[in-house]
């Protein structure tokens, strides 16, 4: 590489480093933009993630930058986006970083980048809409070629009219968060550039954020395993397993969405593994799946004895392979009755996430790759993981096929549809048909003040929101989930399906389901254990 060109990549490189850096100053306010008063609004997040993984890219790069570095940080970033934030953020780096690094004069190729990035993002998007970071980049990408600093301050003042051009930001009284967190990112880099950056460091629509409750977001990249009480589950399986950590801790993902009272030790690729289920295949196939198992014991727990001392003595051998399956499925989970649900209805692999916690696409890549078959149907379950799923389809050399499901109401509507003996083709017609079939809604608490069509509500409501919007808020959690139920049902429900959030008394669940069917002579009412963080109840109506 040239003396010169060198030195370009140098400071691109120490671009991305400050955008970074800048982020992290901010990620926290960004993500209090959050359109709905509800406490997983993490759109600072997904992009500090996208962020984060690329510079670790670079990083390990160490000091020499070849003509192609970019494209190894600009993969490591959309492989660490998490959400529609960060994919498309990652769309944006990844043009900035081509664009940039070439010799091109800097301000042509600052120009250059920001219309393939806008471009880049757009296409990225299912539905694009004014009023959002896609505003926010075209507003830069459309300014004159003379001067860095003016498309910066062009993109500020599309970040001020997003309230103009979406109305659901002007009833909250913010900005766009994505748009928000761009200016932070693309204001930090063209500073280490050296351009000027008028107001460099000033944000007021961040600082109106702070004023908003911080809510404590849970962190679902690892689930908890031991169990922390009398466990629900009948049966204990053990066995020895020849494997590496990452396929270990693969296998302990899987075994938390079916299992609880998880315990796996031991180093140099051999360890015991222990795990209490209902499923008893299942959690043999996620050994098999992650290596060589042998010395297979299942238990039933009335009759089981000294478990722990047995998952801590013998060595591996050898197992059997499993076979491929026609079409396998790979669903998105929040919370780990939710992924034992998915389980038992056939999904192969779980990624847990969901809200408040993205996964990345590196994620949900891993788990499309390690399903065994060459077709697979992939279930984001929430919208904010659909831009994530969809980049999936182009980085596997397998059909992925995305079911197009917004919420896990959705997804198990999804599943009771699926056939693993019909071609994938059939089954995304047949499950995203039975995914829209369902009436969903949201139970939440406020994590700021705000009104809706009928009233007021204050921090710490519960509120309940549908697919169109906020439509009951109370301090009495029974009357909120009542009030959204009777949103939902319609002439021709028959199910109305309640999924308990993690902390939530049974006995709350009972007394509401008994008042549904005493309200709807006509409906079933189902009952199911999600253990979902930030959500105490989540309802479907079919």
């Amino acid at each position: 590489m040239e003396s010169g060109q060198f030195r370009r990549s140098n400071q691109v490189a120490e671009g991305l480093r400050a955008a970074r850096v800048g982020l992290q100053r901010h990620y926290a306010a960004v993500d209090r933009l959050n359109v709905f008063p509800v406490p997983d609004g993490d759109t600072g997040s997904n992009m500090l993630a996208t962020l984060a993984a690329g510079v670790k890219a670079l990083d390990e790069l160490g000091g020499e930058l070849g003509t192609d570095w970019y494209r190894v940080v600009a993969k490591a970033s959309l492989l660490g986006a998490r959400g529609n934030s960060g994919v498309i953020l990652s769309q944006i780096l990844q043009a900035m970083l081509r664009g940039l690094s070439s010799d091109n004069p800097l301000v042509e190729a600052w120009h250059t980048a920001l219309v393939e990035g806008s471009e880049a993002a757009t296409n990225a998007v299912l539905n694009p809409k004014a009023g959002t970071i896609l505003s926010v980049i075209a507003a830069g990408a459309a300014t004159s070629t003379e001067s860095i600093s003016e498309s910066l301050v062009r993109m500020r003042e599309a970040l001020m009219k997003t309230p103009e051009q979406l109305e659901v930001l002007k009833r909250a009284g913010v900005v766009d968060s994505g748009g928000a967190g761009l200016i932070v990112v693309l204001e930090a880099f063209a500073d280490a550039l050296g351009i000027e950056v008028a107001d460099a460091g000033v944000y007021p629509w961040l600082e109106h954020a702070g004023d908003l409750t911080d809510p404590v977001l849970p962190d679902l990249s690892s689930v908890e395993l031991d169990s922390a009480g009398e466990s629900a589950m009948r049966f204990e399986v053990m066995f020895s397993l020849e494997s590496s950590d990452q396929r270990v801790a693969a296998m302990k993902t899987v075994w938390s969405g079916i299992g609880d009272s998880i315990v796996v030790v031991g180093a140099e690729g051999v360890y015991r593994c222990h795990v209490h289920t209902n499923e008893i295949g299942p959690a043999i196939e996620a050994g098999i799946q992650a290596g060589k198992v042998s010395d297979i014991g299942v238990t039933d727990l009335v009759h089981q004895v000294d478990e722990l001392t047995w998952v801590r003595e013998g060595l591996a051998s050898p197992a059997a392979t499993q076979l491929d399956q026609r079409t396998a499925v790979v669903a998105v989970a929040a919370g780990a009755g939710v992924a034992r649900l998915f389980k038992s209805f056939g999904v192969q692999s779980v990624v847990m996430g969901g809200q408040g916690r993205n996964p990345s696409i590196k994620e949900l890549l891993d788990s499309v790759q390690s399903a065994n078959s060459d077709s697979v149907l992939l279930l984001p379950n929430n919208s904010n993981i659909q831009a994530a799923a969809q980049s999936v389809v182009s980085l596997v050399d397998k059909e992925v096929l995305i079911i197009p499901t917004v919420n896990v109401l959705e997804g198990f509507a999804a599943l009771m549809a699926f056939d693993p003996e019909s071609e994938s083709a059939v089954n995304l017609e047949r499950m995203t048909q039975a995914a829209r079939r369902v009436s969903w809604g949201e139970v939440t608490t406020a994590v700021r003040a705000g009104t809706y069509e009928h009233g007021t509500f204050a921090v710490g409501s519960f509120i309940g929101l549908s697919a169109d919007g906020i439509v009951a808020a109370a301090d009495d959690l029974g009357q909120v989930v009542l009030a959204l139920i009777a949103s939902l049902v319609h002439e021709g429900s028959e199910i109305v399906t309640l999924l308990i959030g993690e902390g939530v008394d049974p006995g709350l669940a009972t007394t509401i389901a008994r008042s549904v069917e005493e309200i709807y002579r006509e409906l079933t009412v189902e009952v199911l254990h999600g253990d979902q963080p930030l959500y105490p109840f989540l309802i479907g109506v079919e």
